[in-house]
């Protein structure tokens, strides 16, 4: 047996109510008819305490009443074998389908699936599930509950079908992932993701082109500094090409640099640098000013600055914050900035300096993203900070989508598992229909505060024999 909501069992906790109220109550002296009082001492009413339990049999059926509830609440589940085999025989399915190969159905009118079937087992072929082809055609053992997840990829895809699986009625669980499959499209570290409970099985949908040609988006080179390159990619079998021409349009560097007039040589140096090996191109609306040096920290530079209240802002400063070549400069930097100002907000470490201080630090203003560095512009730290941030304010195209070589049969075979064990039960489950056994313990409970109400009403006439007839006080006087 297990228990779907076992938070509930603290409650049991309450049975020692009974019993402190039995042991603690206070129970007053009772008055008596007595013929003459003239010989007898006058005293006060006092409060009688007991401390010994006097109706064990009634006490134990009270917490015997709680102790049934508070059960009933914990939701328990018991496992037999018919319930079992039951789970067993029915499967919940989602689907995985990307937006590429939902689109290419929609153009072509014909399901071209071709269900993966995994390595031969020993098992029959009715405990093998995930190797069987799709329900439309007529195989396969029917889902107990199918849903369908079209996503524009297939991780985002896959992380929202395991959501719903780990949620689903007693049940094996499958995963299939129909999609054309090209490279880069789903990996070895999106099937581990996946709990091990969970059937995988993969389905081609389509056919992937020879070539493909695309647009790359904008880099700026040392050619044009002043001027975007637009991208022009192929991709025709295992070989890519790319091709980049000049276009019209607004200056491309993004970067505003202050710094102190010695060191503009240094900061023009170092911005050939970072153009000499092509960065992406951010839209107009998006801009940096990069200051460099104390003293021009110090300065109306950065007296703009307030919290990030934009989300490109946000992503930004993760991406700088997350680039090795520039964590692994700004660590051989001896000393970074001292000033107090700098470390509380709005101000957020990218990199910080061997002594631990921040080394460069962000912040957002109304209409760029702000960066201080307590770097020489002569250091190494400086190229590496520009190139940074002018990768991290663009909007890198995702060239993954137009792969044209697909994922080898034999890799996705390694991927694919069968779904034999079912899921273990789980309270989300038992709201959405799971039959647990609750219901027995509220029964028992009833049947108890039935037993309870005969012992009381038998223990109080017994205590009092002759108080229902009314001439106790009769006999008495």
């Amino acid at each position: 047996m297990i228990w779907l909501n076992p938070l509930a069992l603290f409650a049991l906790a309450a049975m020692a109510a009974p019993i402190l109220i039995h042991i603690l109550v206070l129970r007053r002296a009772e008055r008596f008819s007595f013929p003459t009082l003239r010989f007898l001492q006058p005293t006060r009413l006092a409060a009688i305490r007991r401390h010994l339990v006097e109706d064990v049999g009634l006490l134990a059926v009270r917490a015997a009443i709680l102790a049934a509830a508070v059960a009933a609440l914990a939701a328990p589940l018991i496992i037999t074998a018919a319930r079992r085999q039951a789970w067993e025989r029915r499967i919940v399915r989602a689907i995985v389908v990307d937006s590429v190969g939902a689109e290419f159905e929609a153009r072509s009118g014909t399901d071209q699936r071709r269900p993966l079937r995994p390595a031969p087992r020993s098992e029959s072929p009715e405990s093998q599930p995930a190797a069987s082809a799709p329900e439309a055609r007529g195989r396969g053992p029917a889902p107990y509950r199918t849903q369908q997840f079209t996503a524009a990829s297939l991780q985002e895809g896959i992380r929202r079908a395991v959501a719903w699986l780990e949620t689903a009625p007693p049940a094996r669980r499958e995963l299939v992932i129909v999609s054309a499959f090209a490279i880069g499209s789903v990996g070895a570290a999106d099937v581990e993701a996946i709990p091990t409970s969970i059937g995988i099985r993969f389905e081609r949908r389509g056919e992937l082109p020879e070539t493909r040609t695309i647009s790359g988006g904008r880099v700026i080179g040392a050619g044009s500094p002043e001027r975007p390159l637009a991208r022009e990619v192929t991709f025709a079998g295992v070989l890519t090409s790319v091709r980049e021409v000049a276009t019209s349009g607004p200056p491309a560097w993004p970067i505003d640099v202050v710094h102190a007039p010695d060191a503009k040589p240094a900061v023009d140096a170092a911005k050939a640098a970072v153009l000499s090996q092509h960065v992406w191109a951010s839209s107009p609306d998006r801009r940096a000013r990069l200051v460099i040096g104390a003293d021009a920290a110090n300065g109306p530079a950065v007296a703009e600055v307030t919290p990030i209240r934009q989300a490109w802002m946000a992503d930004a400063i993760a991406r700088i914050t997350r680039d090795a070549d520039l964590n692994a400069a700004g660590a051989r930097v001896a000393s970074g900035l001292s000033d107090a100002r700098f470390i509380a907000a709005p101000w957020h470490t990218v990199t910080s300096a061997a002594d631990g201080r921040p080394l460069a630090i962000a912040a957002g203003s109304p209409s760029r993203l702000i960066v201080v560095s307590a770097a020489a512009a002569s250091d190494l730290v400086t190229p590496l900070l520009m190139r940074s941030i002018a990768n991290a304010i663009a909007v890198i195209p995702d060239l993954r989508r137009a792969e044209v070589v697909p994922i080898p049969d034999r890799l996705l075979r390694e991927w694919s598992r069968p779904s034999d064990v079912p899921a273990a039960p789980r309270l989300e489950a038992a709201e959405q229909g799971l039959d647990d056994d609750r219901q027995w313990f509220w029964l028992a409970a009833l049947f108890l505060l039935a037993i309870e109400v005969w012992m009381r009403r038998a223990s109080a006439a017994a205590a009092f024999p002759d108080s229902v007839d009314g001439q106790a006080a009769a006999r008495v006087s």
